[in-house]
């Protein structure tokens, strides 16, 4: 579909909700990507904010989404900038921190911070960043948690080599 095509049926109202969610995953049109991060159906949105095309500036508006699972969404975005990270980190929600905590672009100091989160659930995805530190997959490994521990001591096995642990 073209992007004049996708103006001419998106302001008459001619697609469907499943054409919309096609589009919003499958585009790579900044023009496109841009008009449906605006739309009033969260899964729009969300689909739209988990597009690897979606343009960065979408991605941080659509990280102040008023829904949760919107912001859920960009958080498990692999372009989402930095700066975005850090700030959905500190999120009251849990399942958007847990994204935040496996995106591989979240910063070592912020996989730091959250391996403290008092959600266990959170902690336990740190585990499963590959970018999360050994010597913090060793803290957690002795974590009170069970899950948390063995997780991290799952991550250390496979990650290095268990003789050296």
């Amino acid at each position: 579909m073209t992007i004049k095509e996708f103006k001419y049926q998106y302001a008459l109202g001619a697609l469907s909700h499943a054409d919309l969610v096609s589009i919003a995953k499958r585009t790579s049109s900044k023009y496109i990507l841009t008009t449906l991060s605006k739309n009033k159906n969260l899964y729009i949105r969300c689909d739209v904010a988990e597009n690897k095309n979606t343009p960065v500036e979408v991605l941080t508006k659509l990280s102040k989404d008023s829904v949760d699972f919107v912001r859920d969404c960009v958080a498990r975005n692999p372009n989402t900038l930095v700066e975005v990270l850090k700030k959905l980190s500190t999120d009251k929600d849990y399942y958007i921190r847990r994204h935040v905590a496996l995106n591989p672009n979240t910063p070592k100091k912020v996989l730091t911070t959250l391996s403290k989160d008092k959600k266990w659930f959170v902690r336990s995805w740190v585990t499963k960043n590959s970018n999360t530190p050994k010597k913090l997959l060793i803290k957690l490994s002795k974590d009170s948690d069970i899950d948390v521990k063995n997780n991290a001591k799952k991550a250390l096995i496979n990650k290095y080599d268990s003789k050296r642990i």
